[in-house]
């Protein structure tokens, strides 16, 4: 009988978790959940929507998988 291997697709939740030296007003939005990303600007930042809709720029290193 041949062996059946199965595969389980892993789950990843992208998270956002801004640098210390941002705004208290971004700080806030920590560890919520991202909905989408656009691509990294020219500037180092890409526009990031979280899962309740709000949207806010953030660099590479602030998208994290959880």
């Amino acid at each position: 009988m041949a062996r059946v291997e199965q595969r389980r697709a892993a789950e990843l939740t992208w998270i956002f978790r801004p640098e210390l030296g941002r705004t208290a007003a971004v700080k806030a939005l920590a560890g919520r959940a991202i909905h989408a990303t656009g691509p990294v600007r020219a500037d180092g930042e890409a526009e990031v929507v979280l899962n309740d809709g709000t949207r806010v720029r953030a660099k590479p290193a602030e998208i994290v998988a959880q």
